[in-house]
This record gives structure tokens, C-alpha cells and sequence, in this order.
């Protein structure tokens, strides 16, 4: 199996970098993060569950877009109303899953607005509940199904959900201890951090991609560190219980 789409590609980053005995959490557009966690259980991290999203651990049948939808759950362990949810949400999770309108090069997430203020404009975007999660979880994953310079921008017009802010001190002074991002994986490249001034740095590059394609499609001077090389395809073993077993409908490849 040598043919495969960006968004399996991306789904293999994601579930390769999951534990076993982890608790973390799909996020409500889920379509790529629930396949990264279903397929960490199946090869490597049998006991990793689900939790910090109103239901704990759910067994889908197959994918959705949304884990708003409730067929997305299949059958679910157990299940908590908001109030439970954020009453208990400041012990965090290991992981979380994010993406936005918008993000920026120290891995801040704009899910609020695009242009204008925040009550006058140009484009209004959902919000977020719950953004304790950001902190208060060890780590996060930015994983937007789209890369371009719309949404690749040198500074958010609203910081939604804080990845590093504006470098060490910045984060430091707001108080936030934790990993925070760790990896941008985009239907382009991975990206991660620089331990030094926490700005995105390019990791690795996608099959069918180049680090120039990467940097056009970045509103912002991407770091590029010497040897960036290919992104590991997924092997066929992955792409096989991703087609056969946890997207048997295709999802990922529409």
C-alpha cells in the first residue's frame, strides 16, 4: 500500500506519538484525532483512554466530522453533563487535540474572530468552552486540515487557545507550566517547537510535498533547520486496520 491521503498521513503522525495508560481527549472536530487515538489502541496503546469530553472513552463504528454528532460515541462507557465536565477539568489530561481559524508561529490559536474587533467582525468563528484544558493538560496537538497563509499568520487577531505566546518569557510571566504544543501536523508537514524561543520550527515534509511548498503556503518565515527530510509514511499495516477497520467508510480519503 504506497498510495495514501494527507489526512491518513496525518492521522499516523498523531497516533505514533500517543502512550499507553494516557488519558486524553479528541476535541469536537475529531474526524482526524479519533482515528490517531483508535489506531494507537490497536497497535501500541491498548489502554489509552478517552476522557474531558462529556462521554469517556466511546467505541465508534466508524468516523465522523464531529464528535457533536452522536453517532460519533458508537457505545461509550460512561457519560457526564457540562457541569461535571468543567468541574473537574482542572486536573488536565495527558493530551488534547486543537486547531483553529487561525495560528501563528509560537503555536497561539485564534478561534474567535478574523478581522475587525471582537464585536464588530469581518468573520466570526465558533469560539471555545472549556479552554482550561490548554493549560492545565501535559501537552496539545495542533492539527488543522488545511495549511495555507490564510490561516499560517505571523500574529492571531485573537488568542483563543495560548500555545507559547510570544516566546519563554512571555509564558513564564502568564503563568503557563506545562509542554503546551508539541506538533503542528497539517495535510503538509509536521512542524514542532524550538526548545530555545518556542517558535514553530519545520520538522518533516509530507509525500508529494517540497519545504518550499511548505514555506509558500506559511504567512510567516518558518524556520527551517538543515536535513529536513520526508515525513515516515505510514506503513501497511497502519493503512490497513485505518481502511479496514477504523474508516471503513473512506472518511479520510474523501
Amino acid at each position: 500500500m504506497s498510495d495514501f491521503s494527507p489526512l491518513e498521513q496525518m492521522t499516523v503522525v498523531m497516533a505514533r506519538d500517543l502512550k499507553d495508560r494516557e488519558l486524553g481527549a479528541a476535541g469536537a472536530a475529531a474526524l482526524v484525532p479519533m482515528a490517531a487515538i483508535a489506531l494507537a489502541r490497536e497497535l501500541h496503546a491498548p489502554n489509552l483512554s478517552i476522557g474531558g469530553e462529556m462521554f469517556f472513552n466511546p467505541y465508534p463504528r466508524r468516523l465522523y466530522p464531529s464528535m457533536l454528532d452522536d453517532r460519533a460515541l458508537g457505545r461509550c462507557e460512561g457519560s457526564e453533563t457540562f457541569i461535571e465536565l468543567f468541574g473537574h477539568s482542572h486536573h488536565g489530561l495527558d493530551f488534547f487535540f486543537h486547531s483553529g481559524l487561525q495560528h501563528d508561529r509560537f503555536g497561539n490559536i485564534n478561534l474567535h474572530f478574523v478581522g475587525g474587533t471582537l464585536h464588530e467582525p469581518k468573520m466570526r468563528g465558533p469560539g471555545a468552552a472549556n479552554l482550561s484544558y490548554c493549560h492545565t493538560s501535559t501537552r496539545f496537538y495542533i492539527c488543522p486540515t488545511v495549511h495555507n497563509d490564510r490561516n499560517f499568520v505571523e500574529k492571531v487577531d485573537f488568542v483563543t487557545i495560548p500555545g507559547h505566546l510570544e516566546g519563554p518569557e512571555s509564558k513564564r510571566a502568564a503563568g503557563l507550566m506545562n509542554e503546551g504544543p508539541r506538533f503542528v501536523i497539517t495535510p503538509r508537514a509536521v512542524m514542532d517547537f524550538d526548545p530555545d524561543t518556542l517558535e514553530m520550527r519545520l520538522k518533516s515534509v509530507h509525500s508529494g510535498n517540497s519545504v518550499q511548498d511548505v514555506l509558500d503556503h506559511t504567512g510567516f518565515a518558518l524556520n527551517v533547520p538543515e536535513g529536513v527530510g520526508q515525513t515516515p509514511p505510514p506503513s501497511e499495516d497502519e493503512l490497513g486496520l485505518l481502511r479496514n477497520k477504523i474508516d471503513p467508510t473512506g472518511e479520510l480519503r474523501h
